[in-house]
């Protein structure tokens, strides 16, 4: 995987499609773990790190992860 390919890719959707603050913070933190774990399929992380990483709550990292899922972004 190209993270910088990626990353460009998701920003460009994010701005025609008006993802949500929260939604860009967690996807950029799934990446970053992702990327830290050496691109595997599936991977863990706690919700603790994520809400460090994104500075969302456990109710908004559940509800923008609902949204990413939904439009097929993770």
């Amino acid at each position: 995987m190209n993270y910088l390919k990626e990353i460009i890719a998701f920003q460009n959707y994010a701005l025609i499609n008006g993802l949500s603050a929260g939604q860009i913070a967690l996807w950029h933190a799934l990446m970053s773990t992702n990327n830290k774990c050496g691109w595997i399929e599936w991977f863990t992380v706690p919700m603790s790190v994520l809400s460090a990483q994104s500075g969302l709550s456990e109710s908004g990292m559940r509800k923008a992860r609902k949204a990413l899922i939904a439009l097929n972004l993770i």
